[in-house]
């Protein structure tokens, strides 16, 4: 093989191979999941003492719960803003006499929360706590189930998301719903809690 041979063959496998650097050089996709949505099913519990209106014990029992979170995360992958619902038919144990009944409450509630700790702008497993504000709302109140009842407090959560795959995960949700309400027995600090799994997208 000729010098001149060798030479036009080396600039051919440069020329053939050359374009494949820039490509083998640029970084991995970039992760956007500037905003995620969860969709999610779990147990509302709520916590406090149990009330009273007219002689019937009223106590607040668990049942299930839906929910619904939407977050937008911080490019720093460090902080998110989150919006959160859900309902739940709240079961409550009324006793008279010796007898106890169940009717239901049917509970709606909103919560807005600043999160902290790592989104899932970073790749792999997630986790955040914060807290916000709340509103919840009963469509037939613990004393009174002719009427509704709102009450305005605080919210405290905290998530675990396990990615799937490049936008959905396996997501575990906890959140306080810190309030303070009369149900017959003065004014009272109590703590609702909504504890749901469910799959999110992120995008």
């Amino acid at each position: 093989m000729t010098l001149r041979t060798a030479a036009r063959n080396a600039a051919l496998v440069v020329i053939g191979v050359a374009p494949a650097f820039p490509l083998a050089a640029q970084p991995g996709k970039i992760r956007t999941h500037a905003v995620e949505l969860t969709i999610a099913g779990g147990y509302f519990t709520p916590t406090g003492p149990s009330g009273l209106a007219g002689g019937i014990e009223l106590t607040p029992r668990p049942a299930w719960a839906a929910t619904l979170h939407l977050d937008f995360n911080a490019k720093n992958g460090l902080m998110s803003v989150e919006f959160s619902t859900g309902l739940s038919p709240e079961r409550l144990r009324q006793v008279t006499s010796g007898a106890a009944a169940i009717r239901r409450t049917h509970v709606k509630y909103g919560a807005a929360k600043i999160m902290f700790g790592r989104n899932p702008r970073k790749n792999g497993i997630s986790f955040l706590v914060g807290g916000g504000l709340s509103v919840i709302n009963r469509m037939k109140s613990v004393t009174d189930a002719a009427k509704s009842s709102t009450d305005f407090g605080g919210s405290a959560g905290a998530m675990l998301r396990f990615p799937i795959d490049g936008q959905v995960g396996l997501r575990l949700d906890v959140e306080d719903l810190i309030y303070k309400a009369d149900y017959g027995r003065g004014s009272k600090l109590r703590n609702d809690l909504v504890w749901t799994a469910g799959l999110s997208i992120a995008w």
